[in-house]
């Protein structure tokens, strides 16, 4: 993951040494001012991700994740399909439905922080909606926050059928919006022991409702300690993980050296 307080050469050039060290992926945050930094100091998350396409070569580029309550889905199906598009098929849309520790940076900005229930739904329907006017020449949509009549987007983006969607979050009523319509399940800031009650949670809503469980992919996010020895990282890692995690995103202090993106890299491809 992309440093938030850092000036866009910072970003440049992580970028370019990820790429260089084989990283699948880099990824930034969708905050309009990051609660827990002293300085509201970002970027916007797809101006950044579009900037960054332009400056590496095969590297996917992700949110981690895109807050549905700060765009309409149409408008976030038209900037993810644009990006994929120039990036020639690199984009991973990671979407959440917000949490309790973002309400101060929504309601600041003027927009709602709803109940659970209700962010739920709006993730949900957001979800349908990128894949409808993704794949689909005429959508149309009636939910409960979101209508869609006779909508044709184009270009299309270039990966088929779309561009993969990854939900991100812990909550088990999100568990089932990713067993439903997600590609992937990010997790962050819990323990062993919670992510192997969450894990068999997802497994049982894939065998109620038939979908593959491999075919979903888990990845943990979390920061990467600058001063952790190769041994103290590994096990930091394990920790975090299970058996059944495949993918793993780093959050660098925005002076990680390049040793530590490396050292990272390494351990990661071995685990």
């Amino acid at each position: 993951m992309l440093p938030v307080n850092s000036d866009f050469s910072r970003f440049v050039e992580v970028s370019k040494i990820c790429e260089q060290l084989g990283y699948h992926s880099i990824w930034a945050l969708d905050h309009l001012a990051p609660y827990w930094l002293k300085s509201s100091e970002s970027y916007e998350c797809w101006t950044t991700l579009a900037s960054l396409a332009a400056h590496t070569g095969d590297i996917k580029l992700g949110s981690l994740v895109t807050n549905v309550n700060l765009r309409h889905p149409s408008l976030l199906a038209k900037i993810t399909s644009s990006l994929d598009n120039i990036s020639h098929g690199r984009v991973i849309v990671g979407v959440g439905a917000g949490d309790r520790l973002s309400r101060s940076e929504l309601t600041s900005f003027g927009y709602p922080y709803e109940a659970i229930d209700e962010r739920i739904t709006r993730l949900r329907e957001t979800i349908q909606i990128l894949r409808g006017l993704w794949t689909l020449d005429d959508f149309s949509f009636v939910g409960r926050y979101f209508r869609i009549s006779h909508a044709s987007l184009d270009p299309k983006p270039t990966q088929h059928p779309h561009p993969p969607i990854w939900v991100g979050g812990k909550h088990r009523k999100l568990l089932d919006v990713v067993v439903e319509l997600a590609d992937g399940w990010n997790y962050w800031n819990i323990t062993q022991e919670q992510l192997v009650g969450k894990t068999a949670y997802l497994r049982s809503r894939c065998e109620h409702l038939q979908r593959s469980f491999n075919h979903i992919t888990k990845s943990w996010a979390g920061n990467v300690p600058p001063n952790y020895s190769t041994d103290e990282l590994v096990n930091y890692l394990k920790i975090g993980s299970d058996s059944s995690t495949e993918y793993f995103i780093g959050y660098f202090d925005q002076n990680a050296k390049r040793e530590i993106l490396e050292t990272f890299a390494d351990i990661v491809r071995k685990l």
